[in-house]
Parts: structure tokens; C-alpha cells; sequence
């Protein structure tokens, strides 16, 4: 009895140990993948660029109390850039704007096209001349001398919209660009007909 039972431990032990030399590892659980990163959430748009374009470095910041008036609205044959700013530009105005001879800034002789400037009150208004025309093109709007950029900041009136007295000068007569910006925002170009007209304008009166 003792040596059938010395067998079956015997076998029982080799079959345990042929087992273990088969090279089969027990199986193990799958370990969960790493989930893969979330993708970078988008970068936010850059801001539109504010600063003054090349060639506009004589910057002049317009006084409030130099405003000859205050109304409730610009007239009809004006455009209204951005909201805020009041201008005779090729898409409102009929005719190019009526010019007259008078001195440039470098004391040579050239045009220029009287024209108030309106601002809604209490905003933050730049207009300046692109370099391109830089040379042959300046904005004068109250008592400072004629440059090639205009800022009126925020000033107050009793009415909604204020007004300054200038116009445009410039070398010759032609379809000029300005820019504008409003509350920071991009700059937009719109064009003046000074002395001569922009395409879908007429001639200047008594042209």
C-alpha cells in the first residue's frame, strides 16, 4: 500500500514540474492601455494688429477742446467707419472733395481739401496716412500742423457725435487711402477722392 501511494506522488510531482519547464507563463490580466494624450486645445487667435502702420511715426493726439461742434448725427453723404468715425469716402460720398493751392509740411506747394472730421464721443479714433503715400499725403484736423496719423481719445460732448475743423493735404490731386481704427481695433482702409475722383465718383464741384 505504502509503494502505490509513494507512485501516484511520484507521477504527481512529474507532472507538476513538466508543467513549470513548458515555457507557458500563467496568464496574466491585460493591463488597461494608456489612454493617448488629449490633443493641445488650440492656440486663441492673435489679436488683430493695432499698431500705427510704418511711415505714421508723427503721431498727434487731437485736443478735446479743440472740437468747433457737437451733433446728433453726421450727415447722410458720409460713411461711418467702424461706428465711430465719420468719413467722405468713395462708397458715400458723390464727389470728390473741392481742393484749393496752399503749402505742404516740406514748404512745397500743394492741395488741400477742407473737410471736417466727426467722431462719435467717447471713443478711441486713429487715422493715419500708409506709408505708400506717406511722401504725398497728411491729415489735419485741429490745431496741430498737418501729420501723417490723428488720434482723438475719448473725448466728451453733449451730443453724440463732435466735430473738428481740417481737411487733407496733399501733393497731388488723386484717390487717396486712409486708415482707420477704432477702439484698438484692426485698421481699415477707405478711400478719399482729393481733388480727383475715386472710381464711382464724380469730379470735384466747379472740375
Amino acid at each position: 500500500m505504502r509503494t502505490r501511494v509513494a507512485v501516484v506522488v511520484l507521477l504527481a510531482a512529474l507532472q507538476g514540474a513538466a508543467g513549470c519547464s513548458s515555457g507557458e507563463s500563467p496568464a496574466r490580466p491585460r493591463s488597461a492601455s494608456p489612454s493617448s494624450p488629449p490633443p493641445p486645445s488650440a492656440s486663441p487667435p492673435s489679436p488683430p494688429s493695432t499698431a500705427a502702420p510704418r511711415g505714421s511715426t508723427d503721431s498727434v493726439v487731437m485736443e478735446c477742446d479743440g472740437m468747433v461742434a457737437a451733433e446728433r448725427a453726421p450727415s447722410a453723404n458720409l460713411e461711418v467707419v467702424g461706428g465711430a468715425v465719420a468719413l467722405p469716402t468713395s462708397r458715400t460720398h458723390e464727389r470728390a472733395l473741392q481742393v484749393s493751392r496752399t503749402r505742404l509740411p516740406d514748404g512745397s506747394e500743394g492741395l488741400f481739401a477742407k473737410q471736417g472730421l466727426m467722431v462719435r464721443r467717447g471713443r478711441h479714433v486713429e487715422l493715419a496716412v500708409p506709408e505708400r503715400v506717406a511722401d504725398r499725403f497728411w491729415l489735419k484736423w485741429g490745431r496741430q500742423g498737418p501729420t501723417g496719423m490723428r488720434v482723438v481719445n475719448r473725448c466728451d460732448a453733449g451730443n453724440e457725435w463732435i466735430a473738428f475743423v481740417g481737411g487733407y493735404l496733399a501733393r497731388k490731386a488723386g484717390c487717396l487711402p486712409v486708415l482707420v481704427s477704432v477702439d484698438g481695433r484692426a485698421f481699415r482702409e477707405v478711400l478719399i477722392g482729393v481733388g480727383a475722383p475715386c472710381p464711382g465718383q464724380r469730379p470735384a464741384p466747379g472740375l
